[in-house]
């Protein structure tokens, strides 16, 4: 079993402090956000949130009313103008009618409440959870899959069963929800360290969250 905590202390000493890692100045802007990045690069989905900003919609009332084909021309540096608007309404609409009974809901009842979401996949819902509601998660991203598959660990196929095989692992490292959330920061920067010293064999570079 992999020593989380080791891994965490490992990282800080490397990169430093990271803090409360993911962008966003309110917890609605970091969910869009979590949304927005979605098989696209972080400067792409800030691009959007900045549009969406200026047009006044990045709360969720307006988000929510507004035309969808009024939110597509908004977002679609985003990428996947088909779908990305669609889902972000839809986050919209949850966020205005449930968000402030978040804190009535235990952790897997809000991770379920946030997965039936259109759009909002494990892992999208696990950095929502994470960064919007201070709830503990660990995000089974790529950069988490390349890193401990580099330390050794055996790395499940899927989301559900990488999450599931580190449970144990989590249990053991006893972190509060700040760690949880610094060690996902550290982990990308250190996904970007080993990406950047690595043998040039394509530009390929991992979005932040990998959901359809």
């Amino acid at each position: 079993m992999i020593d989380l905590r080791v891994l965490h202390r490992e990282l800080r000493e490397r990169h430093g402090p990271q803090g409360w890692w993911w962008p966003g100045e309110e917890p609605f802007e970091i969910a869009v956000g979590a949304v927005l990045v979605q098989r696209s690069r972080w400067e792409q989905a800030a691009s959007a949130i900045a549009a969406l900003r200026t047009a006044g919609l990045l709360t969720a009332d307006p988000l929510a009313a507004a035309r969808e084909e009024t939110v597509r021309e908004l977002v679609r540096a985003a990428g996947f103008p088909r779908t990305k608007p669609r889902r972000i309404r839809a986050l919209a609409r949850w966020w205005e009618e449930r968000a402030t009974v978040a804190g009535t809901l235990d952790d897997e009842a809000l991770r379920g409440e946030l997965l039936s979401i259109d759009g909002v996949g494990e892992e999208t819902a696990d950095a929502i959870s994470l960064y919007c509601f201070g709830r503990p998660a660990f995000l089974c991203d790529e950069y988490a899959r390349r890193l401990l598959r580099e330390r050794g660990a055996v790395v499940p196929g899927s989301y559900r069963a990488f999450r599931r095989a580190l449970s144990e692992a989590l249990v053991a490292a006893r972190f509060e929800v700040a760690e949880l959330a610094e060690l996902h920061g550290l982990i990308v920067e250190e996904g970007k360290r080993m990406r950047d010293t690595a043998p040039v064999v394509g530009a390929r570079g991992a979005p932040a969250t990998q959901d359809t």
